[in-house]
């Protein structure tokens, strides 16, 4: 990935925030997965060498969050900037507010279940669509939350606590990592529809695929020209397979199929000629038996975080990435113990690597 990390700071402090950060309203090559790597024997080497960044993403909640044993297992794990793909519970106001509240660099981008009930109301003819290519069980625990639905605000109320860290059509520029993180379209859920259209128009004037292409490619364009662009999303682009095994491929269907966002993979095409993306996090598509959690396309790594649940026990999980050189270099499924007294390591296995 496009990173160029140093320990000093833009000149201009003045201009930023207290994580060093800037606030902004075809098939290809494919990479080899990398076979297990010993996380003890290499990390904390790899994390000294120049001009390395490390993510960790946490991918989609629903519900798996505690906030003291998260934030004692990020501390571990030490990362320079924490990227959240959403869905952390139907509308959880309270789990998000201890996501904002965490002390670390963030960025967030909100999923469908963030605004499922809020957004109901305006998505007859998406709700229409989905249930015509076997969506019967979607569309009936939809029309559930109905009767639970609580006003637009809730939705506000989210955005709001999250402040800038929430990156749903802004981007954030990272000085000091020479990294700017552009967030997609709130609320993607895949597919030709645009989920939750009112809302998205009523809170960032943008209701159809066109206007949401426009406007990501625009935030990824108006990048400081020496920074390495990272999409954060919610549900990956289409263009990545059709399989239930694929990246963004549908297991939820008998006849299979991309279930990647349209307005998405275009906004990247648009700006392959003129800047870097080598890094492109999302979730939605939840891990499978057999689902690739990384796919590499034309000198992009795209990594899905949506392990569900990402609990076991006293096991919490993790996507980490780290970047050197303007390329990732590493992808890793990791599992951090937090007991009482201790936090470990638990488990790692290398998705991905150079």
């Amino acid at each position: 990935m496009v990173i160029a990390w140093t320990t000093s700071f833009a000149e201009d402090k003045e201009e930023l925030d207290d994580s060093g950060a800037n606030h902004f309203g075809e098939v290809g090559e494919r990479w080899q997965l990398a076979p297990r790597f010993s996380w003890k024997t290499h990390m904390y080497n790899q994390r000294k060498m120049a001009d390395l960044v490390r993510i960790a993403v946490v991918g989609d909640v629903h519900g798996d969050w505690d906030a003291t044993a998260d934030r004692r297992a990020l501390q571990h794990l030490n990362p320079d900037l924490v990227l959240f793909t959403g869905d952390f519970g139907d509308e959880d106001v309270q789990i998000v507010r201890e996501v904002a509240n965490l002390d670390m660099s963030k960025a967030v981008i909100l999923g469908n279940h963030d605004c499922c009930r809020s957004a109901l109301g305006g998505n007859i003819d998406f709700l229409y669509e989905k249930f015509t290519t076997s969506y019967l069980e979607r569309l009936v625990g939809y029309l559930v939350s109905f009767f639970k639905r609580p006003s637009k605000p809730a939705v506000e109320q989210q955005i709001q606590m999250l402040g800038d860290s929430f990156v749903g059509f802004k981007r954030v520029d990272y000085r000091h990592l020479k990294l700017s993180v552009v967030g997609a379209r709130p609320f993607a859920m895949g597919g030709d529809g645009v989920y939750g259209k009112t809302l998205l128009s009523s809170l960032f004037g943008i209701s159809d695929l066109k206007g949401s292409a426009e406007k990501i490619k625009e935030l990824i364009l108006d990048a400081p020209k020496d920074h390495s662009v990272v999409i954060l999303a919610h549900n990956g682009p289409t263009g990545l397979g059709s399989e239930r095994h694929d990246i963004c491929g549908k297991d939820f269907s008998g006849r299979g199929g991309d279930n990647g966002d349209p307005d998405l993979a275009e906004a990247i095409k648009l700006c392959e000629e003129e800047c870097e993306i080598p890094l492109v996090v999302f979730g939605h598509m939840h891990r499978n038996e057999g689902r690739k959690m990384v796919a590499g396309l034309n000198r992009k790594v795209f990594v899905n975080g949506a392990v569900v649940p990402r609990r076991e026990g006293l096991n919490r999980q993790f996507t980490m990435v780290e970047l050197q050189d303007h390329e990732v270099k590493r992808v890793t499924e990791t599992w951090v113990k937090v007991a009482a007294g201790d936090v470990c390591i638990a488990s790692e296995k290398v998705l991905f690597q150079l």
